[in-house]
């Protein structure tokens, strides 16, 4: 490959739009569901997948199953992306004080406050919640 089409590939994934958003897995065998919302929702189900496989998963109640079952009956799910601007970019320079090397947290701030909004939705919806999924329930202010 010439640097120029190396270059040229480089630039074209950079003006690609990121996708963020919310997805499900779920183990078809008892309904169960783990909702969660990624940064990098095209990527979501193979890095969920790598954890599940490594024996490394967050959630261990899902881990167990997924082992139990030998990861069969598992599906990935998107169940919304987030509405973002053009300028939303696969190579984060969105994420930059233009001019600057220097991230700027507001965006990053707004990103995240905006996905947590659309997985508190779902959750709402779904209610994926122990027992009868693998989110853990929210916990009540006293």
């Amino acid at each position: 490959m010439t640097v120029n089409r190396r270059k040229e590939l480089q630039n074209e994934y950079g003006m690609k739009q990121r996708a963020m958003g919310v997805y499900q897995i779920v183990n078809d065998r008892n309904g169960k569901r783990y909702v969660a919302a990624s940064s990098t929702i095209e990527s979501a189900w193979q890095r969920e997948k790598f954890t599940l496989d490594m024996g490394g998963h967050i959630n261990s109640e899902l881990q167990q199953e997924y082992k139990e079952q030998a990861g069969a009956d598992f599906r990935f799910e998107e169940l919304e992306r987030l509405k973002l601007g053009e300028e939303v970019r696969n190579d984060y320079k969105d994420t930059l004080i233009p001019g600057t090397n220097a991230l700027n947290r507001s965006v990053v701030q707004s990103y995240r406050d905006s996905l947590k909004k659309l997985e508190q939705k779902w959750l709402q919806e779904l209610q994926p919640y122990i027992p009868n999924g693998y989110n853990k329930p929210p916990k009540i202010d006293q």
